[in-house]
C-alpha cells in the first residue's frame, strides 16, 4: 500500500513541477517580450522632433524592416507591411522636391546605399508617430526632409 501512495506522490510532484516549468517559462518570455518593447520603443521616441541625419533615418528603416519580418508582419501585394495592431511599425520619408511621402519599403527596396549617398547627409526631422492601442508599441513615423 506504501509503495502504491509513494508512486501517486511522486507523480502528483511531476505533474506540479512541469506546471511550475510552463508557468515559468510563459513568465520569462512575456518580461523578454515586454523589455525588447519598450527597448525598441525607446529607440523610435529618441527620434520624435529631432533633426537626423539621413543616414540615421536609412539605419532605423533597416532596423525597422528587420524587426517587421522577425515579427511575422505580413505584406500586401505592393509589399507594404500591413498594420496588425500590435507590434508592426512603419515609416514615410516626404522629402522637398515630392508632393507624397515614399514607404519605407520603397526606400528599401530600391537600395538603401543609394538613399544615403543621396540623402545620407541630408536632414530630416520626424513630426508624426503612432502608437498602437493594445500594446502601446509604435506604429507609424513620419519623417520630413528639413
Amino acid at each position: 500500500m506504501k509503495r502504491n501512495t509513494l508512486k501517486i506522490f511522486i507523480c502528483i510532484l511531476l505533474i506540479a513541477l512541469v506546471i511550475i516549468a510552463i508557468i515559468t517559462y510563459k513568465f520569462y518570455n512575456y518580461r523578454s517580450i515586454a523589455i525588447n518593447s519598450a527597448n525598441d520603443n525607446k529607440t523610435y521616441k529618441n527620434f520624435y522632433n529631432k533633426q537626423v541625419l539621413g543616414t540615421d533615418v536609412v539605419t532605423l528603416i533597416n532596423k525597422t524592416m528587420d524587426n517587421n519580418k522577425q515579427n511575422g508582419v505580413k505584406q500586401n501585394n505592393d509589399g507594404t507591411f500591413i498594420d496588425n495592431e500590435l507590434n508592426s511599425v512603419n515609416i514615410e520619408v516626404k522629402f522637398k522636391e515630392l508632393d507624397k511621402p515614399i514607404k519605407m519599403e520603397k526606400i528599401y527596396s530600391q537600395d538603401t546605399i543609394n538613399f544615403v549617398q543621396n540623402f545620407g547627409a541630408e536632414s530630416f526631422i520626424c513630426t508624426k508617430i503612432e502608437y498602437h492601442k493594445k500594446t502601446g508599441n509604435v506604429k507609424y513615423m513620419y519623417f520630413e526632409q528639413v
